[in-house]
């Protein structure tokens, strides 16, 4: 793909993220989905000049465009379906630092647009689609309201399932937004719920987005989290949750905690899910599958399914369908805290490892080799190529997991 990465289009601003790429990738998606399309984007700098130039390359497509102003990206997403929006794009790059930016494109109910239409958008972007009527540019604020609303009456609806309250009443919950477009939301949400929320750091300004915080960085709120039930950490655009509860908690173990809703027998995870919680599930009559990393893969493989759970190990849990949602994420997390406690899932121990890809990246059949000789030595070896980065990604789990990268650096470097 010329453009489209692991999620969407990203690059730094003023190099890989233009306002001229922003706004072919306008014109090209108005030209493959038409209809109406509603845009949000989160607090970097960069923001407004990107939503300015996506919006005139989507009305110059001919598409009807509702700029929604700063939200998440799972509120972008959710309102894409309920706003009666052909998609819907977040202007974003997640949790990239300040200077990078990007596009999230969405469809109703939420899911990324697959592989195959990602390639239509990329060839009218290279190749100008034929003129049409101009569209029509709105401004509309309430898609925050909705979201909360929404989220608020989804964690009713879990808690109630599983029998268990929604109020989180008498619970201190601290949390860091990462700087970014979750704080508002957030904030609301869990105080709607009846929960004491404390901000880590009020600044929602652009330049320090992602920057030392959020669930990326969670050291600033470990350090802060003591005499709270509950802290919950956001990335830039709150697809993400990190949670600490008296210590941090794998992303592993807070799937397994989202389990105790009555969600299906079925939890999609990833190729890097520790094998404790695939066990743990089969103990229960349940049953892990696993996919390619990335929100996108689990939903997809989610809607092939059936399921209405999953989730990966670096933060993007899915609860009923669509994309990652770190703040409906957080809430039900939290109210399965405040009826009896989070229940302890101990993970085998990971090792993870970046090797830089100086003379080109190997052929599949390296890695696989790799990937076997490394396994000698752990009980399990992931290696995969960065979508983002010229670097090979290894995960070794159990055993001699330090022997094992080191092998497959040996191998591949």
């Amino acid at each position: 793909m010329k453009y489209f990465g692991t999620d969407g289009i990203r690059g730094i601003y003023g190099e890989g993220m233009t306002e001229d790429l922003a706004y072919r990738a306008g014109r090209a998606l108005a030209y493959v989905f038409g209809g109406r399309a509603i845009v949000g984007r989160d607090t970097r700098s960069s923001g407004p000049a990107i939503e300015g130039a996506l919006a005139a390359g989507l009305t110059a497509g001919g598409a009807d465009v509702c700029l929604a102003g700063v939200l998440p990206t799972p509120a972008t997403a959710l309102l894409t379906g309920t706003r009666g929006c052909s998609f819907g794009v977040e202007v974003s790059a997640s949790h990239n630092p300040p200077e990078y930016n990007g596009l999230k494109v969405f469809l109703p109910g939420g899911r990324k647009i697959p592989r195959g239409t990602e390639s239509a958008v990329e060839y009218c972007m290279d190749n100008a689609p034929p003129c049409s009527p101009r569209g029509v540019r709105t401004e509309w604020r309430g898609g925050e309201d909705e979201y909360v609303s929404y989220v608020v009456g989804r964690v009713y609806d879990l808690a109630s399932s599983a029998g268990l309250s929604a109020d989180l009443g008498g619970m201190k919950l601290l949390l860091d937004h990462g700087g970014g477009a979750g704080k508002n939301a957030a904030e609301r949400v869990l105080t709607a719920l009846g929960a004491e929320v404390h901000i880590l750091c009020e600044d929602c300004r652009g330049e320090c987005i992602n920057v030392r915080c959020g669930a990326l960085h969670p050291e600033a709120m470990c350090k802060e989290a003591a005499g709270y039930d509950l802290a919950a950490a956001l990335d830039g655009d709150a697809d993400r949750l990190a949670l600490y509860c008296r210590r941090m908690l794998a992303g592993d173990e807070v799937l397994y905690n989202l389990t105790r809703y009555p969600l299906g027998d079925t939890v999609v995870g990833t190729v890097l899910t520790n094998s404790a919680l695939g066990e743990r599930l089969a103990g229960r009559g349940m049953r892990l599958v696993r996919t390619d990393v990335g929100d996108r893969n689990i939903s997809e493989v989610m809607s092939v399914l059936g399921a209405k759970l999953g989730g990966e190990p670096s933060g993007h849990f899915i609860i009923g369908g669509g994309s990652g949602d770190g703040v409906l994420s957080a809430a039900a997390v939290a109210a399965l805290a405040a009826s009896g406690g989070l229940h302890t899932l101990n993970c085998r121990r990971q090792c993870s490892a970046d090797i830089p890809v100086v003379r080109g990246m190997p052929l599949p059949s390296a890695i696989a080799r790799a990937e076997r000789e490394a396994g000698r030595l752990a009980e399990r070896v992931v290696i995969r190529p960065s979508g983002t980065e010229p670097v090979l990604r290894v995960m070794a789990e159990g055993g001699d997991a330090e022997g094992a990268i080191a092998l497959a650096r040996e191998m591949l470097a």
